[in-house]
């Protein structure tokens, strides 16, 4: 067994068990880890971390999927719903911005657009102080009646409506973008939506699998291609030929426990309010992709700052007089 590749696959298979569930995007850390170690594209361990954490979804909400798939088929309805505009938008961007999936720069904008969204929506659902709780406590005895509809406004699954379910789908299928946390965005738009903080994280995690299960289908479907071209007869044939599928194994037992560990944190931070700490996370490796990809690329921005009237008229505007763009020859 080449421990150096199995040191590799256990990385992946953490990062992939951590970043699939937390609301930091798993794609986003993949590329970033992918281009400081310059890993390899392995189709074979994707689709097995993709099973691991699928695995740990199906585990850890074994029970609710038994109830919506068996009594609560209304439930199972609203997933189906949310789940069409996600393969919609997220076919859409696959395909017409395939060139975004390898961009260093877009996935450090698309982090700091997740965190935005983590402080603008889960921040007003998160701890309160003890100043603020006062308060709500003073207002709460003074009209019981109040916060008791206040709290029954809450959306369950009961009265989630078809109109939510399109609307988080749409969310989730934005969350194709490198850098865009899928539960992260599916969750800040269900609370948003009003759902109470259990339904959210649940439907979020109900929709999740049909996308990850189809993300390892379409891998399958390409290996399968692969193996084609190569001549072999199949998948089954192209996983057996493999040297490393043991370590690959490995790798997706590890992405099934972390995912679950990763389920227990992601579900215990959501009650206590406190899920949008990760905003600042990624802020930080937000900004640390842009100012890695502009010292990669400097000369490009230089090029750009020089030369772009937008730029120099928005300089000329705030009356800073520009550079003068370099001579050609």
């Amino acid at each position: 067994m080449n421990l150096l590749t199995l040191l590799y696959v256990c990385i992946m298979a953490v990062v992939q068990g951590i970043a699939e569930f937390l609301p930091i995007s798993s794609s986003g850390h993949l590329l970033v880890l992918g281009r400081l170690f310059e890993l390899p594209d392995v189709f074979t361990l994707s689709i097995l971390l993709h099973a691991g954490t699928l695995l740990s979804v199906i585990v850890y909400f074994a029970k609710d999927l038994y109830i919506a798939a068996f009594r609560k088929p209304r439930t199972l309805a609203l997933v189906v719903v949310g789940t069409l505009p996600t393969v919609l938008i997220g076919f859409a961007i696959l395909h017409y911005a395939k060139f975004l999936e390898e961009s260093l720069l877009a996935t450090g904008c698309f982090f700091i657009v997740t965190g935005v969204m983590l402080l603008a929506v889960m921040r007003p659902f998160g701890e309160r102080t003890e100043h603020e709780r006062y308060f709500e406590e003073v207002a709460r005895n003074a009209d019981e009646d109040d916060e008791e509809a206040r709290l029954e406004t809450l959306k369950t699954p009961a009265t989630t409506t078809f109109w939510d379910a399109i609307i988080v789908g749409i969310v989730q299928g934005v969350a194709a973008l490198p850098g865009i946390s899928r539960s992260g965005a599916t969750i800040s738009a269900a609370l948003a939506r009003r759902f109470n903080r259990e339904w959210a994280a649940e439907f979020s995690f109900f929709l999740s699998i049909p996308v990850i299960a189809g993300g390892a289908f379409l891998e399958l479907v390409k290996i399968f291609r692969d193996a084609r071209a190569t001549g072999a007869s199949g998948i089954i044939e192209s996983l057996q030929k493999d040297p490393n599928i043991t370590i690959y194994l490995i790798g997706a037992l590890v992405s099934f426990v972390v995912g679950l560990v990763a389920l227990y944190t992601l579900m215990t931070m959501l009650k206590m309010g406190k899920l949008h700490y990760f905003a600042y996370w990624l802020f930080a490796i937000g900004a640390a992709c842009i100012v890695w990809t502009a010292w990669l690329h400097g000369d490009y921005f230089i090029d750009v700052w020089n030369t772009s009237e937008t730029i120099q008229s928005l300089l000329e505007t705030l009356g800073i007089t520009p550079a003068s763009p370099p001579a050609t020859p």
